[in-house]
């Protein structure tokens, strides 16, 4: 028996509006963002679409990808391979938004799960490690 998995497909702005992020710090103090979408389960293609056009892979390891996270113009944003669009995230927490410009880069989390999972072995998550890029006003946050 073959399992077939659905085909990745980046998908446009109408998609993105739906996906919603949560925001942590690590015990390390490194930062994470995990995204889903509440019809991940109808939706997954487009889901894997966000993390294939990230570099994320399966596991619990956040391996480093060549993709970045951007601050430009007090916007948060991930270029995920759309020709058009980038992935404008919602305002990160203060001291996420700090530690992430000090370390320069982020851990990236996409669920494919309608709710965000728990930290935990099992989960269906893709992750990844992107830098991180920003306009000349660094750290007016």
């Amino acid at each position: 028996m073959t399992l077939a998995l659905p085909r990745a497909v980046t998908p446009g702005p109408e998609f993105l509006s739906g996906v919603t992020v949560s925001y942590a710090l690590g015990r390390s103090g490194n930062p994470y963002a995990m995204m889903c979408h509440p019809e991940a389960h109808r939706s997954e293609r487009y889901l894997y679409g966000i993390a294939a056009g990230l570099g994320l892979r399966a596991g619990n390891a956040y391996p480093r990808t060549t993709h970045v996270l951007y601050y430009v113009q007090d916007v948060w944003a991930l270029d995920y391979g759309h020709p058009d669009t980038l992935l404008r995230l919602p305002a990160p927490p203060h001291g996420w938004a700090l530690r992430a410009q000090r370390i320069r880069g982020a851990h990236i989390g996409v669920s494919l799960d309608p709710l965000l999972p728990a930290f935990r072995p099992g989960r269906r998550v893709l992750t990844g490690t992107v830098g991180y890029r920003a306009d000349a006003r660094i750290g007016l946050l």
